[in-house]
């Protein structure tokens, strides 16, 4: 029983020094209306927050450990969910180094709560290939843990259990547990310190998911296309002739089933990209060709 005990003693007391040793980087960010949220230091003059739990604010204060700093937001990039607030002052404490993500292994959530410090134990539950959010944010990894996230988690920092960063918590859609991988995040922060924000992929149409009748079926299985309701002046689809009205039945290959399947195709790497594009209009199909052009800010 003692070398069981020992061993339990031991396992506690290294989560433990991990939580301890997370102080450093953990900031609690407030703003002057009153919100508070949990951020991590990835730069000396730079905090990351979830971009999806920030509000608009004019400044912020931030506290890591015992020091307190002013700061700005940056930018902000929804489709990796990261947010980046520049600090007034740097904060020097070096980020531990990326952790490859398994299935099975712990993982130690870190955030700050009313009593400061925050910690969740959790197990990797699925690690996944590169996948793109519904902002048409490429994301490397899909890697989620099977402990459910509260509001102190969301944008707090994950590390694996030998200490190393998996990531930033984020709260995905049906409830699931998403960390959004170290290698994102500095992408991302790269970006937006640089640039304060993240070239997106831009069509310039809105659009409406309408059943499609037979006749109009690109195949048997697609029953839904998306009809475009308005056409931004001077987007890559007004300079393409798309109209208000066409139903849009396939965009570079893909079935336009829903709008996901469309923004998915318009992240960085899609800007200057020619796609082709299918459409319905009047009963007969039509095609066309759109370039990309990046989002207007």
């Amino acid at each position: 029983m003692s070398g069981k005990s020992s061993l339990l003693v031991q396992f506690s007391d290294a989560l433990g020094d991990l939580a301890d040793g997370a102080r450093a980087l953990l900031a609690e960010v407030r703003t002057a209306e009153g919100h508070r949220l949990t951020g991590v230091l990835w730069a000396p003059n730079a905090v990351v927050v979830s971009e999806q739990g920030l509000p608009e604010a004019s400044g912020f204060d931030v506290t890591i450990g015992s020091q307190s700093v002013k700061a700005r937001l940056q930018g902000r990039d929804p489709g990796t969910n990261v947010a980046v607030l520049a600090l007034e002052g740097e904060i020097m404490q070096a980020l531990p180094q990326p952790a490859i993500a398994r299935v099975g292994s712990l993982a130690v959530v870190l955030g700050m709560g009313g009593n400061g410090v925050a910690a969740r134990l959790a197990v990797v539950r699925s690690v996944g290939g590169a996948w793109e959010s519904q902002s048409g944010g490429t994301i490397d990894q899909r890697i989620t843990l099977d402990a459910p996230f509260g509001p102190n988690d969301e944008g707090g920092l994950v590390l694996s259990a030998d200490g190393g960063v998996l990531g930033v918590a984020a709260r995905g859609s049906h409830g699931q547990s998403l960390v959004i991988p170290a290698s994102t995040v500095g992408k991302a922060v790269a970006a937006l310190l640089a640039e304060g924000s993240v070239a997106r992929g831009w069509l310039g149409v809105s659009l409406r998911p309408v059943a499609l009748p037979e006749v109009l079926k690109p195949e048997a299985s697609q029953k839904v296309g998306l009809m475009v309701m308005e056409v931004s002046a001077d987007s890559p689809a007004a300079k393409a002739d798309i109209l208000a009205g066409d139903i849009l039945l396939t965009a570079g290959g893909v079935p336009a089933t829903r709008f996901g399947k469309i923004s998915r195709q318009l992240g960085s790497a899609s800007v200057g990209k020619t796609i082709a594009i299918t459409l319905a209009r009047g009963g007969a199909i039509v095609t066309c060709e759109a370039t990309i052009t990046a989002r207007p800010s």
